[in-house]
């Protein structure tokens, strides 16, 4: 099983799309930031999608947060900014461990991350669009045994 992982897209999708379609994912899991750009991509490539409103989407109708449990993890889809992932993770470390999942998914800071806490994965696919250091935009895969 393939899942991408994108988010804060800002509007700017289509490059992301060709990209992440050539991927072939089973799933789409979305960050945040534009909230509605996670259902046309994941409608755009006829996939299954799970997503979250970032600090962008006021107004909109959305989660904040979601738990989803595939092939046997349980991710924890949040944007980020309400725990505060510009200065670190301990917030949201905290609150990961407090819904005892295997992987925190999150955006906000256009950074790509991937990083192991205690056994907890930290996964930040960057922007697919706005990367905060310049060059291409990014997204993340996860390939994961049935």
């Amino acid at each position: 099983m393939r899942i991408a992982i994108a988010g804060d897209s800002h509007g700017r999708i289509e490059m992301a799309a060709r990209s992440i379609q050539k991927a072939e994912p089973d799933y789409l899991f979305f960050t945040g930031d534009y909230y509605s750009d996670g259902k046309k991509l994941a409608r755009w490539m006829n996939i299954d999608w799970f997503g979250v409103m970032g600090n962008c989407d006021y107004g909109r109708k959305g989660k904040q947060e979601q738990q989803v449990t595939l092939a046997g993890r349980t991710f924890y889809l949040i944007h980020g900014h309400q725990y505060g992932v510009k200065r670190n993770l301990n917030s949201l470390f905290y609150r990961g461990q407090e819904l005892g999942v295997d992987l925190v998914l999150f955006g906000h800071t256009h950074l790509p991350l991937c990083e192991n806490i205690k056994g907890m994965w930290f996964i930040n696919p960057g922007s697919t669009s706005l990367p905060r250091l310049g060059g291409n935009g990014s997204y993340a895969l996860i390939d994961l045994d049935e």
